[in-house]
């Protein structure tokens, strides 16, 4: 397998959390900033090993501000605590997305959230990312989903997983 990047990350790099979190507050690139209430992001940074990445937000975290206030969030973090004994400090969490979609999504929305996600990786620098879906494995530039899901490869300096979502799961 051949994991080059497709292609170049054109983005400005922000240099801390809250300049990033008041970038994708303030954004208008796409129609998705006018559903937003809150930003789907963390509302802090974590010193976590572990990062989560699904699509998008369910309706609840929009309306609350809070990642992982639905019924799929709360499933998410008993899994995470079954399996990996992690509670939610102790893993990081975002979405491609960060504005609530409502389920709908194009790629027009995702080229402009994209460079939002780039910059929260390099902020957080998980030694271990978790992808959640094929959207999401293939959003970052993967390419064979099918045969990589569940295989742990290395990429620039951290080490990737993709996964089934959460509604295969459930």
């Amino acid at each position: 397998f051949n994991f080059v990047d497709t292609h170049t990350n054109h983005f400005e790099q922000v240099q801390n959390f809250q300049e990033l979190k008041q970038l994708v507050s303030s954004c208008t690139l796409c129609q998705f900033s006018k559903t937003r209430k809150f930003s789907l992001m963390e509302p802090k940074i974590k010193n976590a090993k572990l990062l989560i990445l699904d699509v998008f937000g369910q309706k609840s975290e929009n309306e609350s501000g809070i990642l992982l206030n639905s019924k799929k969030g709360e499933k998410l973090k008993h899994y995470i605590y079954q399996i990996l004994g992690l509670c939610d400090e102790d893993f990081y969490f975002s979405y491609l997305f960060k504005c609530f979609c409502n389920g709908k999504f194009d790629d027009f929305s995702l080229q402009s959230c994209l460079p939002f996600f780039w910059n929260e990786l390099k902020l957080i620098q998980p030694a271990f990312l978790l992808c959640l879906g094929e959207y999401t494995f293939k959003s970052l530039g993967f390419k064979d989903y099918h045969i990589l899901k569940g295989e742990v490869f290395a990429y620039k300096n951290f080490f990737i997983m993709p996964s089934y979502d959460l509604d295969f799961i459930e």
